[in-house]
């Protein structure tokens, strides 16, 4: 679902989760987030923990109601990043824990999207 959901992301949802860390470096989160989905396909490298990824967790740590799409499809990256091993500080359990009531208010194919991708990282 992940790869599908960031290739149908639009220009307001790109900029809402740009904006996740208080309006700073829009532009630059922006342009990471379409450099992620369009040339990387979802997949974070080196040198990106700052522009996107610092939003990406963000939202991802936040869940605001009528933006289901933009928190699925960071909390997906988040949980890529994870099981790749670029993101090594997050604590899945932990983090399943904290937004466990996020994610049973999401619609039924986010949250059993998010929930195999909590399943599918091996501890």
């Amino acid at each position: 679902m992940l790869d599908t959901l960031l290739k149908s992301l639009t220009h307001a949802e790109l900029t809402f989760i740009a904006e996740s860390d208080y309006g700073v470096d829009v532009e630059r989160h922006r342009d990471a987030l379409k450099q992620l989905i369009d040339v990387q396909h979802g997949v974070l490298t080196p040198g990106q923990h700052w522009h996107p990824y610092e939003v990406i967790e963000l939202c991802a740590h936040a869940w605001k109601p009528g933006h289901e799409r933009e928190f699925t499809a960071c909390t997906l990256l988040v949980l890529r990043a994870v099981a790749t091993g670029f993101d090594t500080a997050t604590w899945i359990d932990e983090k399943f824990e904290d937004r466990a009531q996020d994610y049973d208010a999401l619609p039924t194919p986010f949250r059993d999207a998010i929930l195999e991708a909590y399943q599918a990282i091996e501890r």
